[in-house]
């Protein structure tokens, strides 16, 4: 990806700064981390819209799940409350994933593609589960907080070029090292690479049991940051 990238029109000398971002991504898509560990077939993924990750995954059946992180290690057991007993929320689970909501005292989850079952039970997850997936992703990264120019940061606006901060922090502790990049400033840039995939559930393409399944596309993050100050002066997937 060297030969691809312009470095002429980093802002190398604007001073990084932290942004609150929210996922652009369409209603369906999220990223998620390489798995670790092995979680049983038919595992769902919680998705947090707000940052479009996945943040962890379920297994079960009549309200009583297996928790496992983002990159599949196990946590314990977790019993879902319904408010109404009438409908299994593995049923909703297997129509395409949970996506969390942010809510006042719980976190609602609905399903990709609609909220309509959803209506007939209403499932939430407490904010101390949510919490703790969420945690989780920090595991092994800095715990410094990730600044962004503001020409980076308006990327991330951008559905086509969003990635999840999370996303982006791992490529800098595990990517690949490229080449180094000079800025104007003669501010010596690290590159990292690292490989990505995109998830998108579909409400039209099926498995061979009519089941509808998640597509997902692998591409290639490249992130430009200064170590020295933690901010990322460019990033792009391809």
């Amino acid at each position: 990806m060297d030969d691809d990238i312009n470095i002429r029109p980093f802002d190398y000398n604007d001073i990084g700064r932290v942004y609150d971002f929210k996922s652009p991504l369409v209603e369906g898509e999220y990223f998620a981390l390489e798995l670790t560990d092995t979680i049983p077939s038919g595992s769902v993924p919680v998705v947090d819209e707000d940052s479009g990750m996945c943040i962890g995954y379920l297994y079960g059946i009549s309200g009583v799940y297996d928790v496992y992180d983002a990159t599949g290690e196990y946590l314990g057991k977790y019993e879902l409350p319904l408010v109404s007993p009438l409908i299994d929320p593995l049923d909703i689970i297997l129509l395409g994933g949970w996506f969390v909501k942010n809510g006042a005292k719980l976190t609602t989850l609905l399903k990709g593609g609609g909220t309509s079952l959803v209506k007939a039970g209403t499932i939430k997850l407490t904010d101390h589960l949510i919490s703790l997936l969420r945690g989780r992703l920090k595991i092994g990264l800095s715990p410094r907080t990730l600044k962004f120019t503001p020409k980076a940061a308006s990327h991330m606006a951008e559905a086509e070029r969003y990635v999840p901060i999370t996303i982006i922090e791992k490529a800098i502790r595990y990517g690949q090292r490229g080449i180094d990049t000079k800025g104007r400033s003669a501010l010596i840039l690290k590159r990292y690479i690292i490989k990505i995939k995109k998830y998108r559930y579909s409400s039209k393409i099926k498995n061979l049991n009519g089941k509808n399944i998640n597509e997902v596309k692998e591409y290639t993050l490249e992130v430009v940051v200064d170590e020295k100050t933690w901010t990322v002066t460019h990033f792009m997937y391809k």
